[in-house]
C-alpha cells in the first residue's frame, strides 16, 4: 500500500503539479525528464508545439491509445486543426484530438505482448511479464466463464459483486489484474491505463468465493500489449479531454 501511494503521488507531482499548469491541460514528460503543460497545438515530424514551448523528440514513431478503450496504433504521427494522424503499415488513420488519451514515441522493439489463458479456478495466474511504474498497459480479453452465481464473459456479472471475492470491489466473473504488493485493478473484456506497480502482472477471474473454486469453470483469453512509458526514457503526451 505504501508503495502504491508512492508510485501515484509522483505521478501526480509530474503530471499535474507542473508549474503554470492550472486546470485541464495537455501534460508532456520528454525523454530527458521534463515536463510540459499547455494546449497541445501541433506534431510534425519530431516537433512537438504547445502554446508556450516547444519540444522536440528523438524517436520517429509513436504509439497512440484511444480513449474508452477504443484502441491503440503504431507509427508516425502528426497533428494540426484538432485532428491527429497516424500513418501505420496498414495505412492512415485520423481521429479528433479529443478521442486521443496518450502518445508515446518509442522504439517497437521495446514493446512486449502476450496471450495467456486464464482459468476462472486458478485463482491468481502469473503472466510472466514484468512492468515498471510508467508503462502503459492495453488489456483485450475474450471468453466465457461459469460460477456459482452465473455465467458471463470477462466485463463479468453486472451490478453482481460478493464481500468474500477475490477483488470485493469488482463484479463477479470480471478479468482482474494485479501487481503484487499493489491493490488490484479491475480490467473488464478492455483496459488501456498506466500500471498499477513495478513487478509481474497477475490476472485473474473475479470468483464470487476467494476461498474456494466450487461451481468455477471456463477460461478467459487474454492479450496484454506493454509499452514502456516515461520511466524508461520515452516521451509521453497525456491529453486532456476536449
Amino acid at each position: 500500500m505504501i508503495r502504491s501511494i508512492a508510485v501515484t503521488f509522483l505521478l501526480i507531482a509530474i503530471l499535474f503539479l507542473v508549474p503554470g499548469c492550472k486546470g485541464p491541460s495537455d501534460r508532456m514528460v520528454t525523454s530527458e525528464g521534463q515536463a510540459v503543460c499547455g494546449e497541445l497545438e501541433s506534431i510534425s515530424g519530431r516537433s512537438v508545439i504547445f502554446e508556450s514551448s516547444s519540444v522536440t523528440v528523438d524517436r520517429d514513431d509513436a504509439r497512440i491509445f484511444l480513449r474508452d478503450n477504443a484502441g491503440t496504433y503504431r507509427g508516425s504521427v502528426s497533428y494540426a486543426g484538432g485532428v491527429l494522424s497516424i500513418i501505420t503499415d496498414s495505412g492512415e488513420r485520423s481521429f479528433p484530438v479529443g478521442d486521443v488519451q496518450t502518445i508515446i514515441w518509442s522504439e517497437s522493439n521495446s514493446e512486449a505482448s502476450i496471450r495467456i489463458d486464464v482459468p476462472a479456478a486458478e485463482g491468481w495466474v502469473r503472466t510472466g511479464m514484468q512492468v515498471g511504474n510508467g508503462d502503459i498497459l492495453s488489456l483485450t480479453a475474450t471468453g466465457n466463464v461459469t460460477l456459482e452465481t452465473g455465467n458471463c464473459g470477462p466485463a463479468g456479472i453486472e451490478l453482481f459483486s460478493t464481500a468474500n471475492a477475490l477483488m470485493p470491489g469488482a463484479v463477479n466473473g470480471q478479468l482482474i489484474m494485479m501487481i503484487p504488493e499493489f491493490e488490484p485493478v479491475a480490467a473488464g473484456s478492455t483496459w488501456t491505463g498506466t500500471s498499477p506497480g513495478a513487478g509481474e502482472l497477475m490476472l485473474a477471474v473475479n470468483i464470487p468465493d476467494k476461498e474456494s473454486t466450487s461451481g468455477c469453470g471456463g477460461i478467459y483469453y487474454v492479450t496484454v500489449l506493454k509499452t514502456p512509458g516515461f520511466n524508461s526514457g520515452n516521451s509521453v503526451i497525456y491529453l486532456a479531454k476536449r
